[in-house]
């Protein structure tokens, strides 16, 4: 325990020195009592979330409590809800990622509003990023293609973007294609989408500011 505690320490004064973590130390932060909220930021911001998610994929979130330093509550973290909550108050930061974490990212907010999601390779050929299904005793299940753009404000997303995906639902027999982006859509591409509403969705970096102000 002693050994944890200092390397703990260690990692904590690396962080405040801008220098970069190795697995351990980004592992005794969180096994630690707590971990301060501006430690995680500079952790995330260091190694991206796909990183983070690998790395805790083993860990046993329910044998570890994190208590606020301000705070009496207990809370048991979710490393995906952590990341969500960081873009929350740093939604800028979704343009610095790589279109690979944007991707991450959407199937993070997808997972965490109860769909089962699968991240396609990115090898992938078709244009589908994300498979988002929804399952419900009632209706059975309803399977959502995503696909996501990861573009600056002022490249928006054309027709030919929404035209493939509206084909991939009908080819796949899906029930609806989700386009998201940190951009917004060309008058094309909105026209395609009130058109081919029953089966296809735009969302903007509008509407993901919106998702997020659900996360605490």
């Amino acid at each position: 325990m002693r050994v944890h505690r200092r390397i703990s320490r260690n990692a904590s004064e690396k962080l405040r020195n801008g220098k970069t973590l190795t697995e351990t130390e980004i592992m005794s932060l969180f096994k630690a009592d707590y971990i301060e909220d501006e430690e995680l930021d500079k952790i995330i911001m260091q190694y991206g979330q796909s990183t983070l998610v690998d790395l805790f994929a083993g860990f046993d979130w329910s044998k570890k409590k994190k208590v606020a330093i301000s705070q009496s509550t207990v809370i048991c973290p979710n490393i995906e809800s952590e990341l969500i909550a960081y873009f929350k108050k740093h939604p800028e930061q979704l343009y610095s990622i790589t279109p690979r974490k944007f991707e991450e990212f959407v199937a993070a907010i997808f997972r965490n509003h109860g769909f089962d999601v699968e991240l396609t390779p990115e090898t992938r050929d078709g244009g589908v990023d994300v498979i988002a299904i929804h399952k419900s005793p009632l209706t059975g299940n309803t399977v959502n293609l995503i696909e996501c753009k990861r573009y600056a404000p002022d490249n928006k997303v054309g027709i030919g973007v929404v035209q493939r995906l509206v084909g991939n639902v009908i080819q796949r027999q899906a029930h609806k294609g989700i386009v998201v982006t940190t951009s917004y859509f060309t008058a094309d591409a909105v026209i395609v989408s009130k058109e081919s509403r029953n089966i296809l969705t735009l969302n903007d970096y509008s509407d993901i500011l919106e998702w997020m102000k659900s996360f605490n």
